[in-house]
């Protein structure tokens, strides 16, 4: 199927990245001023996202018979969303011995996942803390397909916020990878809070050791992240990593559409 509605750049976008060394991570107090806690943030283009009608087959039910059907809508959408899209994302490397590194270790009810990533843990050296965003404005775009009745490209918006932040993640990798590869570390599979048992009330830690207001993402009394196009986690850095697609051994979920 030829690929058409890519995302095409607006005048004077391009990729931004800054670093930070010194800065109060939330109530936690703890002071980044060293390489060792290096933050590196982005802010990437909706262009660079790459999204195109094949990501949608990929994840809607009846994947390409579907996406056929609603192909102008899905590429009026992609259209539309080049002009919503806020593509930021940031890590902080923290040692794995580190006291920081001490409080990343999950700490789930769930026995099976805890000797897993502890096992996971054991052969990392650093750990990427992360967030990334699509942004709030891409919510915008949903609301105003409803709000004119369009249901049918509401869905299609709301779906393009959840690959868009997988993209972004890609992204983040591709950074971490150019960055660490030479030095022999590879980036395993992010882990989340509110994945495979990982308490979500963890979440708090994990924004500890991030800037305030990282990215433009805060968190409700829930721990949900706004916006919510949003994700944050660890990506454990070492060299005996590898990084597979889908760590269904970690998750205890059977009713999981990616669980192999």
């Amino acid at each position: 199927m030829k690929e058409s509605g890519k995302i095409v750049p607006t005048a004077g976008e391009k990729k931004s990245v800054t670093e930070e060394k010194g800065f109060t991570a939330g109530k936690k107090g703890f002071t980044a001023g060293s390489d060792h806690l290096l933050i590196r943030s982005f802010d990437f283009t909706a262009h660079s996202l790459n999204i195109t009608l094949t990501d949608f087959i990929e994840k809607l039910p009846s994947g390409e018979n579907e996406s056929e059907a609603f192909a102008k809508e899905i590429e009026q959408v992609i259209v539309d969303a080049a002009r919503f899209l806020r593509p930021k994302a940031a890590y902080r490397i923290i040692d794995r011995a580190s006291p920081e590194g001490d409080l990343l270790k999950p700490k789930s009810s769930n026995s099976h996942l805890n000797a897993l990533l502890n096992t996971e843990l054991k052969k990392t050296e650093k750990i990427a803390v992360f967030a990334c965003t699509a942004g709030a404005e891409i919510e915008g775009l949903y609301r105003s397909y409803l709000k004119r009745g369009e249901s049918i490209k509401a869905f299609f918006a709301d779906l393009l916020g959840t690959i868009a932040v997988g993209k972004i993640l890609e992204l983040l990798y591709r950074e971490l990878e150019k960055e660490y590869l030479n030095d022999g570390l590879h980036a395993g599979h992010a882990i989340s809070p509110g994945d495979c048992g990982w308490p979500l009330k963890e979440q708090a830690v994990l924004f500890s050791l991030l800037p305030e207001d990282c990215c433009g993402i805060h968190l409700n009394q829930s721990m949900m992240m706004i916006p919510q196009k949003s994700q944050s986690g660890i990506i454990p850095l070492g060299k005996g990593i590898r990084r597979e697609k889908h760590r269904c051994s970690l998750c205890s979920s059977l009713n999981c559409p990616y669980r192999k």
